[in-house]
Formats: structure tokens, sequence, C-alpha cells
């Protein structure tokens, strides 16, 4: 549990991160987003949070595959945007139907990135394991 504290906390972390660097390029450029205040900011803080809280819909005594995977990514993405788009509407994020597009599509790519930085965790880690296997032979 304490590990999975931490990687829930590592996903906060990457996906804050991204998010706030997506919204600052493609807002502008999109002419969506003309700055970001405080309170934006908070919320925009929650919903990271919200969707590093959604990958435990992942945890599984069992290694997931095909079907399985999916559905919980099909689930996650649904939790993601039914905590996103209400929020940043709210927040003023958005107002037209382009603003809404954008943010379906931060989501779409935080999600499918979260996973690629994920797998590159995972492999930084079964290298260092093999690493430690051949030692001890």
């Amino acid at each position: 549990m304490k590990q999975e504290i931490g990687n829930v906390l590592r996903r906060f972390v990457n996906i804050c991160g991204c998010t706030f660097i997506i919204m600052l390029i493609l807002g502008p450029l999109f002419h969506v987003i003309d700055g970001i205040n405080n309170m934006q900011i908070g919320f925009i803080t929650i919903c990271c949070a919200a969707a590093a809280l959604s990958s435990l819909v992942f945890l599984s005594p069992k290694e997931l595959h095909g079907a399985a995977w999916w559905g919980r990514e099909l689930l996650c993405i649904a939790i993601n945007m039914a905590i996103t788009l209400p929020l940043t509407h709210y927040a003023g994020l958005w107002r037209s139907t382009a603003g809404m597009v954008i943010v379906v599509l931060v989501v779409l790519v935080l999600a499918f990135g979260n996973h690629l930085i994920e797998f590159l965790f995972d492999m930084r880690t079964a290298n260092q394991i093999n690493k430690k296997i051949r030692e001890l032979r």
C-alpha cells in the first residue's frame, strides 16, 4: 500500500506538470485560454489529483490483459472526463466547443502519456532487477 501511495503521488506530479505545460502551450495557441488565474490553477490541480487517484482502478491481484485492461482504461477515462469537464467549465477554462475539445484531448493525451511514463519506470525497475540477478550469479 505504501508503494501505491508513492505511485499515486508520482502520477500526480507527472499529470500536473504535463497538464500545465499543455494548457499553457495550447490555450494561447488556439486562443481558448487567455491566462490562468489562481482559482483555475486550483481547479486544474483538483482535476490532476482526481486523475492520479482514478488510476487506482488498475489495481488487481493478477496482471490485466486485453479486455480487462481496456475496460479499466475506459472506466478511468470516463471518471476523468466526468470530473474534469464540469470543473474546468465552472472555472472558466473553456466556454466554447473548441475549448471543450482541447480539454478532452488533454485528458486523452495524459491518460495514454501516463501509461507511457509508467511503462518507462517499469522498464527501469526491470533493468535494475535483472542487473541484481546477474550480479548474484
